[in-house]
């Protein structure tokens, strides 16, 4: 038998072949987590069994890398490292390495299935890993555009769950099990018989060319849920940048036509149009808001295969609106959907809107599934790349699995229920769900940060629901919710009105320097702290209970601080009074806390500068 221990010891992980298939056990703290579980990939003809163990290699790493942009200026990648190497005499897959790494906040293993002299093309059909987890603890599991579904005891689990899955271990730790390096390969999902807590990955069959590395599967592990927040591990077990020089790839906050459409202010209303979008562009060369994104319907009906995304309908403004925007600093991203790609070369498309000088683009409605989709991702991303230009998907995409870190162009996904979408419930408790479900696997495009919670949905063709949340909540969301482009869902005049705690939203100049979870509970609420240049900023959110918190401000360096503090009023509430919020300075120090008060589904801010 093997074992690998994580660089703190904490984490230890046993590994060995018995009976011809290979298996793991897990513990933390000396606490069993994970009892023996077998391992291997299902490939076609091959009833499993028969392997020996050849070869065995260790290593052990501590690096340091810089992050294009990211939750953080330099991420320390630390583990250790086990490799078996493994034989079968059974065809079609006789020879196979199985990858082991372990780190301080949790432990991942991949297969890598080798040639045996000529390249060959494999289909596996199916995932044998397997997940027995001795602890029983509440588990919620992605569920797409919906609230994240759970808690279920791991005991009463039964048929098939989507990933990422955050189990709470109550009194002792939280974990997440999730993939990285998604290439090449269909999605994980997991599946479970209620009563046994042993859950079994499931994937659809993919096609490879050996030799193959499939996507590493993870499992996380911290003390607290915040922690997973946190953590880099996903990242590190990406390869490093394939973008050649990626210093043109910007991120930060975005405007947005498409929420905004129908707002009236004064005699004005706002449109899917030039004037629209040039009151968007002048309020962000103002504020520094480096980008305003221009959804769907610009270049003709979306759905239709007909709609030119080059010559259609608006593409004359939208060139203007590109170039008046670039006198002022401002970049303009471009709604492209799916169906545009089915009668248009997308290669060619994607080159004019670098030539007419867009920004990126917003990718909607893709269609497939399993590895088609995860292929068919990739390949838009690395054309994006080529003509310079970011990238964010919607719609059902494929899940981000750490690959910013190789395709830091893919700055967003919409992995989440976004605000205001359809007629889904987007609620506190939704928001507080997804922060420590959906968004462990890496930057999400949530929409948060509408001000006008009054007339939006009376006026407005594409809010669908009445937002629950209060004023200073939807600010503190736009921080907290990890993303290479948050996107805002107000008008500019709306912005303008409450320019105040607007400033708020417009100082989260990416990339961070810093990030750290200061407090939180599943589902419950969660505080953040950010830091950009010599500016901290601290969001908090809460679902539908009123809280009061203390938050210590020992992030912050030595000397006297001022902090502009953002609170819900007294007598604020997510459905009865959205929009009452007050307005505080005091100064602060590394030594003092801050006591948040917050409202049923409200928020708390605080925007932190050093004294001179």
């Amino acid at each position: 038998m093997n074992s690998i221990a994580s660089p703190d010891g904490l984490l230890v992980a046993s590994i060995d072949v018995a009976g011809g298939v290979p298996r793991y056990a897990l513990a933390w703290k000396g606490q069993e987590l994970i009892g023996w579980s077998p391992l291997g990939l299902a490939v076609r003809d091959d009833a499993g069994g028969g392997w020996r163990e050849t070869v065995r290699r260790r290593r052990k790493q501590r690096s340091a890398w810089k992050p294009v942009w990211g939750k953080r200026a330099a991420v320390v990648d630390e583990f250790q490292e086990l490799t078996l190497s493994l034989e079968d005499s059974s065809p079609p897959v006789t020879r196979m390495d199985l990858v082991f790494r372990i780190y301080n906040d949790g432990f991942a293993f991949r297969y890598i299935l080798q040639p045996e002299g000529e390249k060959r093309s494999i289909l596996v059909d199916g995932d044998r890993s397997t997940f027995a987890f001795l602890v029983n603890g509440d588990a919620w599991f992605y569920n797409g555009e919906h609230r994240p579904r759970g808690p279920e005891k791991l005991a009463e689990t039964e048929g098939g769950r989507a990933c990422p899955m955050t189990i709470r271990v109550d009194g002792f730790c939280t974990m997440a099990l999730l993939e990285a390096a998604l290439f090449d390969f269909a999605r994980l999902g997991v599946e479970s018989s209620a009563g046994d807590r042993t859950f079994r990955a499931r994937i659809e069959p993919s096609r490879v060319t050996t030799p193959f590395a499939t996507p590493w599967r993870v499992l996380m592990v911290a003390p607290k849920p915040g922690a997973l927040v946190d953590s880099d591990l996903l990242e590190n077990l990406n390869p490093p940048c394939r973008i050649e020089d990626p210093s043109w790839i910007r991120t930060g906050i975005s405007f947005w036509d498409w929420r905004a459409w129908g707002h009236r202010s004064g005699a004005f209303t706002y449109g899917l149009d030039l004037p629209s979008w040039k009151r968007f562009v002048d309020l962000a060369a103002e504020r520094g808001v480096p980008f305003l994104l221009l959804d769907a319907d610009w270049y003709g009906p979306e759905f239709d295969r007909s709609s030119d995304p080059v010559k259609g309908d608006k593409a004359r403004d939208v060139r203007e609106i590109i170039a008046y925007g670039k006198e002022r600093g401002v970049g303009i991203l471009l709604y492209l959907n799916d169906a545009a790609t089915k009668n248009f070369d997308l290669e060619a498309v994607l080159r004019t809107y670098r030539e007419w000088g867009a920004a990126g683009i917003k990718y909607g409605f893709m269609k497939g599934r399993g590895q088609e989709k995860v292929n068919r991702t990739r390949r838009i991303i690395e054309l994006c790349a080529r003509h310079r230009l970011t990238c964010n998907f919607h719609d059902g995409p494929v899940p981000p699995s750490g690959d910013k870190r190789t395709w830091p162009n893919c700055i967003t996904r919409e992995y989440c229920h976004s605000q205001s979408d359809a007629k889904r419930v987007f609620t506190p408790e939704t928001f507080c769900l997804q922060v420590y479900v959906n968004m462990l696997s890496g930057p999400l495009d949530m929409c948060n940060g509408l001000f006008d919670m009054t007339h939006s949905l009376e006026q407005r063709p594409k809010i669908f629901q009445q937002l629950d949340s209060t004023f200073v909540a939807e600010a503190a969301r736009t921080l907290i919710v990890f993303s290479g482009l948050t996107v805002l869902p107000d008008s500019a005049d709306i912005y303008r009105r409450h320019g105040e705690i607007f400033e708020f939203i417009a100082a989260q100049k990416q990339p961070w320097a810093e990030s750290r979870t200061l407090a939180g509970e599943i589902g419950d609420y969660i505080v953040m702290a950010r830091k950009t240049g010599g500016t901290w900023l601290v969001g908090a959110s809460t679902d539908e209970n009123a809280r009061e918190i203390e938050i210590p401000l020992d992030f912050l360096g030595e000397g006297v601080f001022e902090a502009v503090i953002f609170e819900d009023a007294p007598d604020a509430h997510w459905q009865t009074n959205r929009e009452a919020y007050v307005v505080r300075r005091q100064n602060v120090s590394r030594t003092e806390k801050v006591t948040a008060r917050i409202a049923p589904g409200g928020g708390h801010c605080m925007l932190i500068r050093k004294k001179e």
